[in-house]
């Protein structure tokens, strides 16, 4: 018989992909409050719910575990951390009823801010509220609270998105490029939520979500950019009491994204957390952010036009067949020598790649190894007749040496 789950803040970011992996595991959904997003499985089943109101008796019977999302941000803002914050009394009021139900385990999502002096108000009343589950009566056992690291990959939502556009850009003012953050993957984050749900370790109440090797702020944003874009991301250092300000003047200025005042004061505050041993007794094993950053879409299509142009460039004409580019980007999409994007002149007119092509090739990395293994991948179209006229020989020699000075000069950057 399949186990029941009972999730709420299923339309988020992370709910939407917890519900998708819960499905996949044979779980039994409900979902307290709006569906995710295109979901028609018939295994889910949603209940009418609001953050704050007490759920149906029915929604909750013979549940194995209530994995508690939902999160009100209009509250944070309007009450702060006050008594009237839905957020305390809700989560509460959920623990509460599903304990009466008999449902077994209560899986409460918070964060790597939660601390009593968190700077902003998401930390102050997520770490309020572990205090809270943990005196109801007879928690010890069937609660858990996973503080969860930066989030990214999946869709462009929530935090991920925004970091997602602030990355696209060149040059980026941002705060607290030294603090020090921990990305984990959404699929691990869900994949962490379903082991306290399904299959807990004894003796953990209290476990960290989070990358076992933090990185500073700015790192993350050059590994972000780099591995989506392929190019260098310039930070210019910003005071925190100026950026309160720039996030007013976002909210304005209508094609600049919005950044949420709580999400600027989060990362003022942020400090790492031990999750080594968490992530150990949960059975997991975290992916490098840079690796895992190689699937999403803009590094997948950039990854397809530098394919393209490449093969343009060694094979020529005979590039026809949409085969060889698949076949050229599956190897290019482990290999790290691809990591730096192309010029993007080059993207459009290929033969702009003799001018920087390096003089003395290194098989090893940098767009000589890129132009190796596409010649590789050329190897395998159909032949055509080779062009050695004269004409043909003398307009190479003539275009080698126009493009030797250019060669020389890049030759350091993209060898």
């Amino acid at each position: 018989m399949p186990q029941r789950l009972v999730v709420t803040g299923a339309s988020g970011y992370i709910g939407a992909r917890l519900v998708e992996r819960a499905l996949r595991r044979g779980c039994e959904v409900v979902v307290l409050g709006s569906r995710p997003a295109g979901a028609n499985d018939a295994a889910i089943a949603a209940t009418p719910w609001r953050l704050g109101e007490p759920p149906r008796v029915t929604a909750l019977a013979n549940a194995s575990a209530v994995v508690h999302l939902a999160h009100d941000w209009a509250s944070d803002r309007l009450d702060g951390t006050g008594p009237g914050n839905v957020n305390l009394n809700g989560a509460e009021t959920l623990a509460r009823m599903a304990r009466e139900a008999g449902v077994r385990r209560f899986v409460f999502a918070s964060t790597t801010s939660a601390r009593p002096e968190a700077l902003n108000a998401y930390g102050k009343i997520k770490f309020a509220l572990e205090e809270r589950l943990r005196a109801l009566p007879n928690s010890e056992g069937g609660l858990f609270c996973a503080r969860i690291g930066l989030v990214y990959g999946g869709p462009e939502r929530a935090q991920y998105g925004l970091m997602a556009k602030l990355a696209s850009l060149p040059l980026l003012p941002m705060i607290g490029l030294d603090r020090e953050v921990q990305p984990i993957h959404l699929d691990e984050v869900c994949d962490g939520l379903l082991a306290l749900a399904l299959d807990p370790p004894a003796g953990r109440q209290t476990v960290v979500l989070a990358g076992p090797t933090p990185m500073t702020f700015g790192h993350w944003l050059r590994t972000l950019r780099r591995a989506r874009h392929g190019r260098r991301l310039q930070l210019i250092p910003m005071p925190i009491g100026f950026a309160l300000v720039a996030c007013d003047m976002t909210k304005a200025i209508p094609f600049l994204p919005s950044v949420e005042r709580e999400r600027v004061l989060g990362l003022a505050g942020a400090a790492p957390m031990a999750s080594a041993e968490d992530l150990a007794a949960l059975g997991l094993t975290l992916r490098d952010p840079a690796d895992a950053l190689t699937n999403c879409r803009p590094a997948r299509r950039r990854l397809i036009a530098e394919c393209r142009a490449m093969l343009r460039y060694v094979a020529g004409r005979r590039l026809r067949s949409p085969g060889a580019i698949i076949r050229l980007a599956r190897v290019a999409r482990r290999d790290p020598a691809f990591r730096r994007a192309l010029p993007r002149l080059a993207l459009r007119w290929p033969g702009l790649l003799r001018l920087i092509e390096p003089i003395r090739p290194s098989m090893q990395h940098g767009l000589s190894r890129r132009l190796h293994l596409a010649a590789m991948v050329a190897e395998s179209l159909p032949d055509e007749p080779p062009q050695l006229g004269l004409g043909v020989l003398t307009k190479e020699m003539l275009l080698e040496a126009g493009a030797l000075p250019f060669r020389l000069a890049f030759a350091r950057v993209y060898a």
